[in-house]
């Protein structure tokens, strides 16, 4: 089975025992899908057994897992990844999609694992997305100050990445957040942590051993990647977002982006006062090579001091501001 992590952390995806308390305490349980699920489940759905790059055995498992659980799959966010491009939805993309990803879902489980459907021939459109508003303009914000961070991140990377640098690495991450970027990121910093404190398999979130459109590829990946952990793993930002009170679970097949996220407790701070929230990550399971845990405690603390001395400031969303730190970061990284 995929990845899975809740508001609670790594988990797994509940059992019908835990479902009934869910709806008994008025939540709906929802399973969101990562743009790598939902690419899974529609390749499935076009190729069957033939479909590329794909780990069938979980998708069976999932199907499975579907048909025994009173449990819906939301590809809202996955699919929002996959199909906004220059700030624009791609309407017809985005239903051609989900109309794929809705046909996985109900299809009887018996047909689904022999391979026994031809989706253009049995799947019937009762309705179109019509007047699908442009919600790009509302997520701009979380999305192009993760995007500025993960340069940041890279471009310190970039001058001087070795066990010598790492403290005075992080700390000049922390620093810029505050007084450049103005907002303090949790899982970016998390993310910094990893990378200057040792922790190579990170790397390649920032795309630090690539080059050109490739690590640009992967910076852009990544910064999606964290827009979903953030936002479908609180049930506060999706009621904000969606006006309904679920019980998220955040399936996903990226392994480093779950480790971050699952393998943490979070203290949940107001950082810009009432319109942006930031998670403040408080305590890590994860080990750094280059950092004690001394140091990470002092830096936590440090953390917790400079969000309450700053519970109320307003956070002003400068898109100017944040194109022109953007086009300076992407300079810095050869990226230009």
């Amino acid at each position: 089975m995929y990845s899975c992590f809740s508001e609670q952390g790594e988990t797994l995806l509940p059992d019908q025992i835990e479902l009934q308390e869910i709806t008994g305490a008025q939540l709906e349980p929802n399973i969101f899908l990562d743009s790598c699920v939902c690419l899974h489940i529609i390749k499935v759905i076009d190729y069957g057994k033939k479909a590329t790059n794909v780990d069938l055995n979980r998708i069976i498992q999932l199907k499975e897992y579907l048909h025994t659980h009173s449990i819906k799959i939301t590809p809202f966010f996955g699919l929002l990844e996959l199909c906004i491009k220059d700030g624009q939805i791609d309407k017809e993309k985005l239903e051609d999609f989900k109309n794929r990803i809705d046909f996985f879902e109900q299809m009887p489980l018996k047909y689904f694992k022999n391979f026994d459907y031809n989706y253009r021939k049995n799947y019937v459109v009762f309705k179109r997305i019509d007047n699908l508003p442009n919600i790009y303009p509302a997520i701009e914000p979380q999305l192009k100050n993760t995007y500025c961070a993960l340069l940041k991140i890279r471009s310190i990377a970039l001058r001087n990445i070795t066990k010598s640098a790492a403290i005075s690495n992080i700390n000049s991450f922390f620093e810029w957040m505050v007084n450049d970027l103005d907002i303090i990121r949790g899982t970016e910093y998390q993310l910094a942590l990893n990378i200057f404190g040792g922790n190579t398999e990170f790397r390649k979130m920032i795309g630090l051993d690539s080059r050109g459109a490739d690590a640009k590829k992967k910076l852009k990946g990544s910064t999606w990647d964290i827009f979903h952990g953030k936002n479908v793993s609180n049930s506060f930002r999706l009621f904000d977002m969606l006006g309904r009170s679920f019980k998220p679970y955040f399936l996903t097949s990226d392994a480093n982006l779950f480790k971050i996220i699952s393998q943490i407790s979070l203290t949940l701070i107001k950082d810009g006062g009432e319109n942006f929230m930031s998670s403040f990550i408080a305590n890590s399971k994860l080990a750094f090579p280059n950092y004690n845990m001394d140091f990470v405690e002092q830096q936590n603390e440090k953390m917790i001091k400079v969000f309450v001395d700053r519970r109320n400031k307003e956070y002003d969303y400068d898109p100017q501001k944040i194109n022109r730190l953007i086009e300076e970061l992407e300079l810095e990284n050869y990226l230009l």
